[in-house]
């Protein structure tokens, strides 16, 4: 369930300053960040949430920061600084004097946990006026607070609609006065999100009154949360009506754009063709990690749309969602990465295009993983000359690392995670150990591959011999 993020407001000094041209400045002063970089982002979408940076800035000893960035409308910027993920609204051609929050730096176990959870944090603005969009979201949270505690924690009680409309006309008539358009759109859809939480309303309705005959919003992060809810496994329940039982055949056995699209628009829950699209996007993501629908089909659909869609915002989308569900995909490039061995040299994933990779993340603590030490050193022995084994340990202290390894004489190279802890999330690592066989041309053969135990000799011996390496 959602609740408007808590905001920490430091501190607010009135002043202003005119930005010219298109860019965004941003600057401020930050001494407990002295020394570090701050690196801006923004989603690219608010489907696959994939992350691009922006720009850019590094902190002087004083705790000085600025740098310029381009946006093409207002956008959430945010970075990741310690334990906090802090954020504002940036609007086009103004300065933001940003009031960043005391530095809080991660216990060495956060820092080494690529699913560590951020604590949200709306920057404070130093330099804020009466009409500045960052302020006025703070004062709607505020005020929407405690209705989404009073309307949520009685959702399992029976719903009073007309309470709940007199609580949002409450909460909505300070704010009437401001025609910011992008706030105006954040109230409007915050409203559908405490309304479907709070059991209020149904998706039909919620699909008409907030995304029917109305524009996509595709930068705006709160009508992609409302958009992403109601839309929620929307294949699985269509698919549940006598009428939409059909694009199990589209998918599985056709693999058909033209029949899927077909199916979907027999239903009334699309007001234009935009609208129906986007959600068949949305379901392509969504359900690649499912087992309903055959993994091959939705690709081939999702090429299909990418192909041949005239909405450019679309085709970024596809895009996106295209590299993230094939990222761990055998005939697709794996993951790319840069650790350190024992003597802290950089090992590159790239410096081993030519050669077969026989990629593998373990644990000093898993008994399975040593036992298994043995038999790639057995690997390595008899294939080592077209083979490289690579074991990435994650064990969180990295002495341990390096006392196990200069204990122990296995000749394969050995790195440790800890200057790229992402590389846990980035290869999906749930259990250790876990192995991975990439082929010369640098893209993913068995993902995820046998262990030595599981015949993997054997399985390396057909594939080189199929592909003419023996």
């Amino acid at each position: 369930m959602r609740k408007i993020g808590y905001v920490i407001v430091l501190y607010f000094v009135i002043h202003s300053f005119e930005a010219s041209g298109q860019n965004v400045v941003i600057s401020g002063n930050a001494p407990s960040y002295a020394g570090t970089e701050l690196i801006f982002m923004q989603y690219s979408d608010w489907i696959t949430h994939s992350e691009e940076v922006v720009g850019t800035a590094g902190v002087d000893t004083t705790g000085e920061f600025y740098l310029e960035v381009t946006i093409t409308g207002t956008e959430l910027l945010f970075t990741y600084v310690g334990v906090y993920r802090a954020y504002f609204y940036a609007e086009q051609d103004r300065h933001y004097e940003l009031i960043l929050p005391e530095y809080t730096e991660k216990l060495p176990q956060e820092r080494l946990n690529p699913y560590f959870q951020y604590e949200d944090v709306h920057i404070g603005i130093r330099n804020f006026d009466d009409n500045e969009l960052n302020m006025l979201i703070m004062m709607f949270d505020d005020a929407y607070n405690p209705y989404y505690s009073k309307h949520v924690y009685d959702a399992y009680n029976k719903p009073d609609v007309t309470l709940l409309e007199k609580d949002i006309g409450q909460i909505e008539e300070p704010f009437l006065q401001y025609n910011n358009q992008f706030f105006k759109d954040y109230r409007y859809y915050v409203y559908g999100l405490l309304k479907m939480s709070a059991n209020q309303q149904r998706v039909q309705s919620l699909s008409d009154e907030y995304f029917n005959n109305r524009p996509v919003l595709y930068d705006h992060p709160v009508y992609g949360e409302l958009f992403n809810r109601v839309f929620d496994k929307y294949f699985i329940f269509y698919g549940r009506t006598e009428e939409g039982r059909k694009i199990y055949d589209d998918i599985n056995q056709l693999g058909d754009y033209d029949a899927l699209a077909g199916s979907v628009s027999k239903t009334n829950n699309f007001s234009n063709d935009t609208l129906q699209e986007l959600v068949i996007l949305k379901e392509m993501h969504d359900e690649y990690y499912s087992d309903q629908f055959s993994r091959k089909a939705l690709l081939n659909i999702l090429d299909t749309l990418i192909e041949r869609t005239s909405i450019e915002e679309h085709r970024s989308i596809g895009q996106n969602i295209r590299n993230k569900i094939t990222r761990l995909q055998a005939g697709f490039d794996p993951p790319q990465f840069e650790l350190e061995d024992p003597d802290g040299n950089p090992v590159k994933l790239s410096d081993f295009v030519g050669r077969y990779v026989y990629l593998n993340f373990c644990t000093f603590q898993s008994y399975t993983c040593l036992n298994e030490f043995n038999m790639l050193a057995s690997v390595h022995q008899k294939h080592g000359d077209k083979l490289s084994i690579i074991t990435i340990t994650t064990d969180p202290d990295s002495d341990e690392f390096r006392a196990f390894r200069s204990k122990n004489e296995y000749n394969w190279i050995f790195l440790h995670y800890d200057t790229y802890p992402e590389i846990i999330k980035q290869y999906d690592i749930r259990a250790f150990p876990t192995y991975f066989l990439i082929g010369p041309d640098g893209k993913l053969i068995l993902s995820p591959a046998p262990s030595p135990a599981e015949n993997f000799e054997s399985r390396l011996f057909e594939i080189m011999r199929s592909r003419g390496d023996l």
